[in-house]
Parts: structure tokens; sequence; C-alpha cells
């Protein structure tokens, strides 16, 4: 009674061996056709994706060198330079003029006295540095605000364009290779922006 025992629990150990091999090469299988199958479905994803995306190219710097505008701003600065450097070219006359009356004078003054005149006029040539300086700050600073609103109707207008016609990226044409006609916008939005913007005062200099 022993042996048919012994027979059967063999068997149904056969029977769960291989049924656990053929449920291990099932899954093998499955594995398998899902690892192949991938590329598939980023391919199909990628697309989608790319379909979506509704691109539109814009020339920045010929937006900001072509405005009326930014040609107007820079009209403005420079009148304000040529202003400036006037100012400073006759503080530099001046201090000239001084020096060279100070050689004429020279041996009719004392050695303190010349040493004197020397630290005024040189004073006065650090002075004329720094107002120099500063007058180019200002120039620049004003510049940048000035521009800054240019730049801030671009952006208005370059997103009721992108509402109206559904772009959903714009981008700046110095930093594409290639790209054809159509995706540029860069005349269509100059031409608003001269309409809407045809000028913007510079803040007068003291």
């Amino acid at each position: 009674m022993t042996e048919p025992s012994i027979s059967v629990s063999a068997s149904v150990r056969a029977s769960d061996s291989r049924r656990t091999l053929l449920i291990t090469i099932a899954r093998a299988i499955l594995i398998s056709a899902l690892l192949f199958a991938a590329p598939a479905w980023i391919s199909e994803a990628s697309a989608q994706t790319a379909s979506s995306v509704n691109v539109a190219v814009l020339d920045l710097p010929i937006i900001l060198r072509d405005s009326t505008a930014a040609q107007g701003v820079r009209t403005q600065i420079e009148g304000h330079r040529q202003r400036f450097q006037q100012e400073l070219a006759a503080q530099e006359q001046a201090l000239q003029a001084e020096g060279q009356t100070l050689e004429t004078q020279r041996a009719t003054m004392t050695a303190e006295q010349i040493q004197v005149k020397q630290q005024e006029i040189g004073q006065r040539i650090q002075q004329l540095r720094q107002q120099s300086e500063l007058r180019r700050q200002q120039l620049e600073e004003a510049f940048n605000g000035a521009m800054d609103q240019v730049r801030q109707s671009v952006i208005q207008i370059l997103t009721e364009i992108a509402q109206a016609r559904g772009f959903t990226l714009v981008l700046n044409k110095s930093t594409v290779l290639l790209s054809a006609n159509e995706y540029d916008i860069t005349a269509e939005v100059l031409a608003q922006l001269n309409q809407r913007l045809p000028s913007v005062q510079v803040p007068a200099i003291p």
C-alpha cells in the first residue's frame, strides 16, 4: 500500500512542475511582447504630442531695430548723449586752459602755490571723470527703461496673436537653425507694434 501513494505524489509533483514551467514561459513571452511593442507606443505618443504644438518664429532683434518706437528711443538717447558730450568737452577745455595758464605762471609762483594749483586741477579732472561715468549710467538706464516699454508691448501683441491663432510656442529666430517662412510672424508683430506704440518718450535727464 505504500508504493502507490508514493507514485501518486510523484505524479502530482510532476504535473505541478510542468504547470509552473508553462506559466513561466507564458510570462516570458508576454514580457518580450511588451518590450518589443514599447517603441511603437513611444512613437505614437511622441507623434500625438508633436501634432499638438503650433509653433511661430519671431525675429526680436529686427523688431527692436526697425520699430518706429525703438528708432525714436535711439534718436532721443543720441540727443542726450551729444548734449552731455558738449558739456563735458567744455569743462575739459576749461581744465586744459587752466593747465596752460599754470605753465605760463609757473616762474612767478612758489612751489607751494604750484602744488596747490595742481591738486585743484587734479581734483577737477577726477570730478570730470566721475561725471562722465554718471552720464553714461544715466543714458544706459534711460535707454533700457524706454526699450522695456517696447518689449512689453511686443509680449502683449505676441500673447494676443498666439491666442487668436492657437500658437503654443513662439521661438526667437536667433535660436532656430532653419524654419519655413510661413512660421515667421515678425512682419505681423512689427506692423501691429508700429500702430499700437508709434513712439516712446525717454524721461528727461537733468
